[in-house]
């Protein structure tokens, strides 16, 4: 019995010795791969330096980043170990491009880079508030004076200041906010204002009733076509169609083609 034991025991560990040296062979071979691997992604890396990253007059190097190369906000080493994505990239310089750079144009004077810094920071809410604050400035010293716009002074705003101001929307809303959105939104009403109301999304429920300002408003990029910039029209509507009826937004008349003229033929 104590025979066959030791027998059994030194099969055993015959088998654990072959077993652990073949175990061995194969962590050296998996390990001489990786090695040669490691090995190539780096000459790569350095390769791909040489040529691209110590060129500075490369298109793809930059000047401040010796050893990484970017294209498209997309870290070119991702092409090595596997991180980063150019889709993503390509889709967020495509969102960049996408923004139309206004100039800050003003008959008046005024400041507009604060509404402008707002807007690209996706600050609808004081975007707002700046934008109502600078339609006081531009209705003069009385509307300053007061904190509000009479109706009857909107007329007297100069074209270029609402036009700038409108502009700023329309470029960081991407055409989603601003006054000539309001405008075609109104025409496509038939200056219905209940209707126009609904379509930019101003009330809420059975009844229509006016959102809460401001709380009950939708301060995000995506809320329905016209939504801002807000004018209150609680106290009537006079204002908001002065600002809507404003040379500034007119559209322009295309010039009609003459078809009717004949030729005269000679005989």
């Amino acid at each position: 019995m104590e025979t066959g034991s030791t027998r059994q025991t030194g099969g055993g560990e015959m088998t654990a010795m072959a077993s652990n040296k073949g175990s061995s062979i194969r962590a050296r071979h998996v390990s001489g791969q990786h090695a040669r691997l490691v090995s190539s992604v780096r000459a790569g890396r350095l390769l791909f330096r040489r040529q691209v990253g110590l060129n500075l007059t490369h298109p793809l190097a930059r000047k401040n980043t010796p050893g990484v190369v970017r294209a498209g906000g997309s870290d070119l080493s991702s092409l090595f170990d596997g991180t980063g994505s150019s889709k993503e990239s390509k889709n967020e310089a495509k969102d960049d491009g996408a923004v139309k750079e206004v100039e800050l144009n003003s008959e008046l004077g005024l400041d507009y880079s604060l509404l402008r810094d707002l807007l690209a920071a996706g600050e609808w809410e004081k975007a707002d508030d700046e934008t109502r604050l600078k339609l006081i400035e531009m209705a003069g010293e009385e509307a300053v004076i007061r904190g509000w716009v009479y109706f009857t002074e909107v007329k007297d705003i100069p074209i270029a200041d609402l036009r700038t101001v409108d502009d700023l929307w329309l470029s960081y809303s991407k055409g989603r906010y601003g006054y000539s959105v309001q405008k075609k939104a109104w025409v496509k009403s038939r200056k219905v204002w209940t209707k126009f109301f609904q379509e930019i999304d101003w009330v809420q429920g059975e009844n229509n009733a006016y959102r809460k300002w401001p709380l009950e408003f939708n301060w995000v990029a995506d809320a329905k076509k016209g939504h801002l910039p807000l004018t209150n029209a609680l106290r009537g509507t006079q204002l908001l169609q002065a600002v809507l009826e404003h040379p500034a937004f007119e559209e322009k008349k295309k010039k009609k083609v003459n078809t009717s003229a004949t030729t005269s033929v000679k005989i």
